[in-house]
């Protein structure tokens, strides 16, 4: 499903993969960070196939390397400064084309549980490519919240969004849904839930809302 990147040849497979992505869409390929925490998102059928990677890097506004302050002020937000030891840079994010549209896209839910099981964010923030985006904002719904106007660039656009994960995971009906969606090989599969009730389709709605709300008006 995952791999978190240690090696030499798991990190060669991400550089290969994100690479790739850049050269697609013409974009400069920021350094990779020497506290990021990499992750290869794999083929479920072909576990050493990688498809997809994600980076993630602590966040500090003062940072003169930071992948997101510099194209778009963060740091202006008192409700990420007030949590200085908790917030996380997104960087990296692609999925390779040849995966899109098949569901395979919802498989990073994984990963953003098991980075926040292990790091404890409050907040994910980040630039991400438009469509990557709204793809990620139909896997978590109205959590992914746009933070300011898009960046505008020759090929593409990128979206500075916030991610209040914390909210999201203390609805574990919502967590459990939401992982069991991901696309698995046969021996990978989630064990089923019960079937969700009507309650629980609008307990969920109403997480989002509330999610949507909570980080609407801290972001006015």
């Amino acid at each position: 499903m995952y791999e978190i990147v240690k090696s030499v040849r798991q990190q060669k497979q991400f550089k290969n993969t994100w690479e790739y992505f850049c050269d697609f869409y013409g974009w400069h390929n920021d350094p990779y960070a020497k506290n990021g925490i990499r992750y290869n998102l794999l083929l479920p059928s072909k576990r050493k196939k990688v498809i997809g990677t994600i980076e993630f890097i602590p966040y500090n506004s003062m940072n003169p390397d930071s992948t997101v302050e510099g194209k778009f002020q963060f740091s202006r937000f008192d409700f990420i400064m007030s949590h200085p030891n908790r917030v996380w840079e997104i960087d990296k994010l692609c999925l390779h084309g040849d995966f899109h549209r098949q569901g395979y896209f919802e498989n990073f839910m994984h990963v953003f549980y098991d980075h926040s099981k292990r790091h404890q964010p409050k907040y994910y923030i980040g630039l991400m490519e438009k469509r990557l985006f709204r793809m990620l904002r139909i896997s978590f719904g109205l959590g992914l919240k746009q933070a300011g106007e898009a960046l505008v660039g020759p090929s593409t656009a990128l979206i500075p969004f916030v991610f209040d994960i914390e909210v999201l995971l203390q609805d574990k009906e919502t967590v459990r849904m939401l992982l069991s969606k991901s696309k698995f090989s046969e021996k990978d599969k989630v064990p089923k839930s019960p079937r969700v009730s009507l309650f629980n389709i609008h307990s969920t709605n109403n997480l989002f809302r509330r999610l949507f709300n909570h980080i609407d008006k801290k972001l006015d």
